[in-house]
């Protein structure tokens, strides 16, 4: 499965820099707690690109942007089947997020394949970098410039 992943271009100079899992490791996701070395990743660029917007305050937008793409063979890939009441709400359920910190803590895979609340229907990946059967060589793109559409922009801009 082909995933994307967009960072900031000071955190993603290098697929090393944009996949070490500081964002995971620093900050809470729909899927996790702090504390785990992971990042997230989207099944197509545009819903890498509405993730990304989500998570932006106005002036991330503007600020140098890098895109990658990452191909993870299905063996490679565990996906949540069983989904709790709730897991799309405005706050992440810690019930979700116990979902991914189990599969993390006992690293049963590289990549877990989660529902993405932005998009109904559509995916991401969390992906862990540091599993032993994680492979460097299935980042086949990148880092590339990555620039967020002129009408994105200017709704960012006029956002709260």
């Amino acid at each position: 499965m082909r995933v994307f992943r967009i960072a900031l271009w000071k955190y993603g100079a290098t697929a090393r820099d944009a996949l070490n899992g500081q964002s995971g490791f620093l900050a809470a996701g729909r899927w996790h707690t702090p504390g785990r070395y992971l990042d997230y990743a989207a099944e197509s660029w545009s819903l890498a690109t509405l993730e990304r917007l989500v998570h932006y305050k106005r002036f991330d937008c503007l600020a140098p942007h890098v895109i990658y793409a990452v191909e993870i063979p299905a063996a490679q890939i565990e996906t949540v089947l069983a989904i709790p009441p709730g897991w799309d709400g405005d706050d992440p359920l810690p019930a979700a997020q116990a979902i991914g910190n189990a599969w993390c803590d006992q690293g049963r895979s590289p990549a877990l394949q989660v529902r993405s609340a932005v998009t109904p229907g559509e995916h991401n990946l969390m992906l862990n970098t540091r599993h032993p059967a994680w492979d460097w060589k299935w980042v086949v793109s990148g880092p590339n410039k990555f620039e967020f559409d002129a009408r994105l922009v200017e709704l960012m801009k006029k956002a709260p």
